[in-house]
């Protein structure tokens, strides 16, 4: 007896008549005929949700914050104080300007400008030199100027020989609704490749906004893909199949394949399933790098979801299906 599906996960999405809905990523045909899940899947974040802000006098930090930025795509925003510090005011132990904010816990030094639109960054990282075993008091300036509930705090820090010590976590009660990550000290010079293991281990995935792909970045004649939530990449290109069927269905995937295409649509209503995964089967591309699509329809379908997706698994016989999309007529008045 085939067991139930573990989870149906539908979001429903109107468009006028008629609507496509998300339910689940990488169903799977095991040999037994039962339905799995697919892995666990690290938490995505767009690249245009993502901010790297950052103070820098001396240009170190701020070396650190574009190498950040190179590796998530994110947007670049510098802390500008209004006054500018001069190299005096940087002496250590000399009553200079620095010294005297940091003794300070009451300091605020003003900055110039803002962020524009901070309510759509949902990651933020935070670079700072570290002062006087701390970070410069105009960090909390910029904390205190916004609303980080829910927003995930990466904090980064540069320094010659201090280690990041209660720098970050001092900054904790200055955005105490934010979700606030550990921070990491870096060394003037360190390697991209030390900072792109950094931001590997995070645990968040930095995904490019599909709106800005350009087409002609894809790798080896593939079009580029876009990271969905469940963690599973997309082509952004791909072949359409409705009303394709029979042998001109099976000669147009495999050309699309040998072509380069990596996502194949079809549907239950197309009548199509079988010969696209024959096609798939016979094209000599590693399953792996293709992405199906298929659909199932109000009536029957809905009435035993469970039924309707074996059926388009079995019709398929590709392993697994990437994304299935129930189809919703939308009421209208």
């Amino acid at each position: 007896m085939k067991k139930l599906l573990r989870v149906i996960s539908v979001i429903f999405m109107t468009l006028f008549g008629l609507t496509a809905c998300n339910a689940g990523s990488s169903v799977e045909n095991g040999g037994d005929g039962n339905m799995g899940g697919g892995t666990n899947r690290l938490p995505v974040t767009s690249a245009s949700n993502t901010l790297i802000a950052y103070f820098s006098c001396t240009n170190t930090t701020e070396s650190i914050a574009m190498h950040i930025a190179a590796q998530t795509d994110g947007t670049l925003y510098e802390i500008v104080p209004e006054v500018p510090y001069t190299a005096e005011d940087l002496r250590y132990y000399t009553g200079g300007r620095a010294d005297r904010e940091q003794a300070d816990a009451t300091a605020r030094p003003a900055i110039s400008g803002s962020v524009e639109s901070i309510e759509k960054y949902d990651v933020i990282f935070l670079g700072y030199p570290i002062w006087h075993g701390q970070a410069p008091k105009i960090l909390c300036t910029f904390l205190e100027s916004y609303d980080f509930s829910g927003k995930k705090i990466i904090p980064f820090c540069t320094s010659h020989s201090s280690g990041i010590g209660s720098s970050d976590t001092n900054l904790h009660a200055l955005a105490p609704t934010a979700s606030w990550f550990s921070g990491r000290r870096f060394a003037a010079g360190t390697a991209q490749s030390a900072i792109a293991d950094w931001i590997e281990s995070l645990g968040i995935k930095f995904a490019p906004d599909v709106a800005n792909f350009d087409l002609a970045s894809g790798e080896n004649g593939y079009a580029p893909t876009v990271m969905l939530n469940s963690g599973y990449e997309m082509p952004i290109l791909g072949l359409g199949t409705y009303s394709l069927t029979g042998d001109v269905c099976k000669s147009s995937v495999l050309s699309a394949l040998s072509q380069g295409y990596r996502l194949i649509d079809t549907a239950h209503m197309y009548g199509n399933e079988r010969e696209i995964g024959e096609a798939i089967r016979q094209s000599g591309v590693p399953r792996e790098e293709i992405f199906v699509i298929t659909k199932i329809y109000p009536g029957t379908q809905f009435a035993n979801p469970e039924q309707a997706i074996q059926e388009s698994l079995d019709k398929l016989n590709v392993g697994y299906i990437d994304m299935m999309l129930c189809i919703i007529r939308a009421q209208t008045t």
